[in-house]
């Protein structure tokens, strides 16, 4: 018993330490680990950084693929974009070597898909171009080691691109590639994507001759003048002519830009309607007017109009030394004049002058995929392709020899049109023909103050002198 209330304010704690220890030992040993990198670079080129307009060229592609990592790569897919520029190359003609060594061709698998894939700026408005897509590896590891390359090759043919100022046409590539078949993958463009530029060399001359009489019984002076008015100089230019069987040639000169050319030489041979004479120009400057003057005597006098007939030229490829860098032809382009057969006046030098510079462009040329398509489109059988290759050379309506798309469109619209005439003149033929057969003969008379295009059947006015739709000259 206590009277006091207890107090309970103070805490008591109590801790029992045995006498116990505990310890842990242990030891690492650290080890270096090799972590392996798949990298590498591709390099895309062209042969060439130019393409003439309206030639076929060749140009070669390669593809370099060079390992910069530190493991090798055993797959490899490429995806290359081939301009529209081109025609589709022959994928069993591409060449790969690994390591320097060209693989089994069942390593490879080459697709081609029409369209391009990976530029979308700077593409080629002659046509859609083409994908090329290439796996490496397809049946086994291609083991390409560190540091060394992978490289693709092959061809490509330009058949003729069309003029278009400031045109620059791109062509990347991208590869996806890989250590293993089902590892990681890596995807890297080419470091620079080739660039095409198409150069437009305008080829243009003008050419003449002038005979006249001279001091002397049966002398006379003839003059040659041919003149390089392209964007070019011309190599091995030929100019022809021919002088009557009796009659002689004593000199002869050929002169450059008013200089003696000593560099130039002169062939003859005896022909059925005289001697021929041919004079051999190694290079014929941009710019640059060639005057061949020599005498001829002989007996008797020599027609006016015979002595001022311009018998032709040949000559080679353009001068384009200086230029920019170009690919080598397809095949070696040779152009020729034939002898003038119009009657042309002895003394109008320019009209002889005029006729040649047209003659020497009647030759066309045109990219066959686009002739194709255009008679396709406008319902024409191939089997009339010749025909209408002949139809279509009058529809070169800015005389560069090159017929493009829109050209080749109106070719085809004319000769529908001239289809359709001819069939409904023929029903009507013979719809009338009983009625009318006593008149026939009148019926058949042209209309005095019209005449029909034998190209495009168009009426034109009676003193026309070339066609209003296709430019064909009326004789």
């Amino acid at each position: 018993m206590a009277l006091s209330k207890p107090d309970f304010t103070t805490n008591l704690a109590y801790t029992i330490l045995p006498r116990a220890s505990r310890s842990t030992e242990g030891s690492i040993s650290l080890q270096s680990k090799k972590f392996e990198v798949v990298e590498a670079e591709l390099e895309k080129t062209y042969s060439t950084s130019g393409l003439r307009s309206f030639r076929a060229q060749q140009v070669g592609a390669c593809l370099t693929l060079t390992n910069n990592g530190s493991a090798d790569i055993n797959l490899m897919r490429i995806t290359d974009d081939i301009p529209g520029l081109f025609e589709a190359p022959d994928v069993s003609k591409i060449t790969i070597k690994v390591n320097g060594k060209e693989i089994d061709s069942d390593q490879i698998k080459a697709e081609i898909n029409a369209g391009i894939t990976l530029e979308k700026n700077n593409r080629s408005p002659d046509g859609d171009g083409f994908t090329l897509t290439i796996t490496v590896g397809a049946r086994g590891p291609v083991g390409l080691k560190p540091g060394k390359n992978m490289t693709i090759e092959y061809e490509l043919q330009a058949p003729g691109p069309t003029e278009h100022e400031n045109m620059i046409i791109s062509a990347p590539a991208r590869t996806e590639f890989s250590a293993e078949r089902y590892g990681p993958v890596c995807t890297r463009d080419s470091t620079v994507a080739p660039t095409i530029k198409i150069i437009h060399n305008r080829r243009k001359f003008g050419a003449g001759k002038m005979t006249q009489k001279i001091g002397g019984k049966g002398r006379h002076e003839v003059l040659i003048m041919f003149n390089n008015e392209g964007d070019t100089g011309l190599k091995d230019v030929t100019l022809k002519d021919v002088i009557p069987e009796n009659f002689e040639i004593k000199e002869w000169i050929v002169r450059g830009n008013g200089d003696k050319r000593d560099d130039c030489e002169m062939t003859s041979e005896v022909g059925e309607d005289g001697t021929h004479l041919a004079w051999h120009i190694p290079l014929v400057g941009k710019d640059e007017e060639i005057m061949i003057s020599f005498d001829i005597t002989g007996p008797g006098a020599i027609d006016g109009e015979l002595g001022n007939i311009f018998h032709g030229v040949h000559f080679g490829d353009e001068d384009e030394s200086g230029s920019e860098d170009l690919p080598a032809k397809v095949e070696a382009v040779e152009e020729a004049v034939e002898e003038e057969s119009n009657e042309s006046s002895p003394s109008d030098e320019e009209s002889v002058e005029e006729s040649f510079e047209e003659e020497s462009e009647s030759k066309v040329s045109w990219r066959e995929d686009v002739l194709l398509r255009v008679m396709s489109a406008a319902g024409i059988d191939e089997k009339h392709r010749d025909d209408f290759v002949s139809h279509a050379a009058n529809f070169d309506l800015d005389d560069n020899g090159y017929l493009k798309k829109a050209e080749l469109e109106a070719a085809a619209e004319a000769w529908n049109e001239n289809s359709s005439d001819e069939v409904a003149e023929d029903s009507s033929e013979e719809v009338e023909a009983p009625e009318e057969a006593p008149s026939a003969e009148s019926s058949e008379e042209p209309v005095a103050d019209e005449k029909a295009c034998p190209i495009c059947a168009v009426m034109n006015p009676q003193e026309a002198t070339s066609c209003s739709v296709c430019s064909f000259t009326f004789v």
